[in-house]
């Protein structure tokens, strides 16, 4: 029975609009409902969402936009005529620029997808300032709280003290800690643009020592050995060690897993996979122009692309997530990024049809789909054998061949043939069902099947 409000032969209901910035897919049928969401913001021009088994996305002005030609442009196009809202683009995406959601009885929203991983070690965490200032995608967030020095250093008389400190800035990674411990004494200068390839978050650090006393404090709590304190002479007092306390924080909707917070840690406290494993290669370095073009470095969504000033031109740092957004910003095709393998973020319960998304993904890696192609499959259609159902006046029986037949007749030459043969009609009457089949069988009256 239809259910109230369904349409019988409806076709679905295809729009595109814009959204709070965003492109907004949406088909739309009397039972259900799928939108599928491009936010131009998040999306970098890679190549991960380009083996489309619908051939519905293209790319869009990449080379022109990391340029600085054009601003604002969708870097990818998604065909709408062309999209089947599956949501591979969404699985495969580690950037999130684009969201496939379905509403409507039955509707599932959870899928198998690429994703790497990022684990916080608690223990080890000092917490610092460190990995928050460096993150490409500002997803990490920490709090510190630091004994004040005033605190910890305690003078039985008069305050006095000699000394000398000296900090190697080639050692220091600008934790923030010594700066949070005594900021009457040590100021950071901190940079609001952190670059590769060594990606310190501040251009410089100063002591005054009108204001340092050598308790050494900040010596015992930089985690790179990077302070040096000597004290030749102080009045009596006492120093009691520093507590750090706080917490880091980690948004994992923006985190694209690239592994630099892992890199830079001074306590080994983070843990990353990347979402890809691969290469990049440089084929074509005799017409890499690093002073003239700075499409890689621009449009590099993890800063892992650099200037080297050296007859190399150019390195990939080892944070790099193979997307292949600088692939496709190269006007002179001098990168080769080659993705050999994923790591999946898998439902606890795989779904049959799930298999056939990580052929996607097989694609996205550059494995060749199967000849048959992406998603097609062979079925093969088995016959099934009547059944033949036995009743009080009706029998099967053998034929020649060996092949079992029903015997079809119709009800009105049945009749008719009784009626003719008085004899016959009182054995059926008997109930001596064998005998009449048997004679209706070998009846000339009625046609037999070949």
């Amino acid at each position: 029975m239809d259910k109230p409000g369904v349409l019988i032969g409806e076709k679905p209901v295809i729009s595109m609009d814009v959204v709070d910035g965003k492109i907004r897919l949406t088909w739309k049928t009397s039972l259900l409902k799928r939108t599928l969401d491009h936010e131009i913001s998040k999306c970098v021009g890679c190549s991960l969402c380009l083996p489309c088994p619908w051939e519905a996305i293209t790319l869009g002005p990449i080379q022109e936009t990391a340029s600085g030609r054009i601003e604002g442009a969708p870097l990818v196009n998604v065909d709408p005529d062309l999209c089947t809202f599956c949501g591979l683009c969404d699985s495969s995406c580690v950037y999130g620029a684009f969201d496939a959601k379905y509403e409507g009885e039955g509707a599932v929203n959870e899928f198998t997808r690429i994703s790497g991983t990022h684990e916080i070690d608690e223990e080890k965490c000092a917490p610092c300032l460190l990995c928050a200032k460096v993150c490409p995608t500002d997803s990490l967030k920490v709090e510190v709280k630091v004994d004040h020095k005033k605190v910890l250093v305690t003078y039985k008389d008069e305050e006095h003290a000699k000394g000398t400190i000296k900090i190697d800035e080639d050692k220091c990674s600008y934790c923030g800690l010594c700066e949070i411990l005594c900021p009457e004494a040590i100021t950071i200068f901190w940079s609001d643009d952190v670059k590769p390839p060594d990606f310190k978050p501040a251009v410089g650090i100063r002591v005054d020592e009108d204001h340092c006393d050598y308790c050494g404090l900040c010596q015992d709590i930089c985690p790179d050995d990077a302070i040096e304190v000597k004290c030749t002479e102080s009045s009596a007092r006492e120093i009691k060690q520093p507590t750090i306390t706080g917490k880091l924080t980690h948004n994992d909707e923006t985190c694209v897993k690239c592994g630099l917070c892992a890199i830079v840690c001074p306590y080994d406290a983070l843990k990353v996979e990347k979402p890809f494993t691969g290469e990049v290669k440089i084929p074509k370095l005799e017409k890499c122009d690093p002073t003239g073009c700075n499409n890689c470095f621009n449009i590099c969504p993890v800063d892992a692309i650099y200037p080297t000033g050296t007859a190399d031109k150019i390195a990939i740092l080892d944070h790099c997530v193979y997307c292949g957004a600088c692939e496709h910003s190269c006007p002179y095709d001098v990168l080769d990024v080659q993705r050999e393998g994923y790591l999946l973020d898998e439902l606890e319960r795989e779904r049959e049809w799930e298999r056939a998304r990580k052929l996607f993904f097989d694609a996205v890696i550059g494995k060749d789909p199967p000849p048959s192609g992406l998603f097609e499959r062979e079925i093969s259609v088995k016959s099934v054998q009547k059944l033949h159902v036995k009743t009080s006046s009706q029998k099967d029986w053998e034929s020649e061949d060996g092949e079992r037949k029903s015997a079809m007749m119709s009800a009105q030459r049945v009749r008719e043939l009784l009626k003719k043969n008085p004899r016959l009609h009182l054995q059926f009457e008997r109930g001596n069902t064998d005998k009449v089949v048997e004679q209706i069988k070998n009846s000339q009256e009625v046609p037999q099947e070949e």
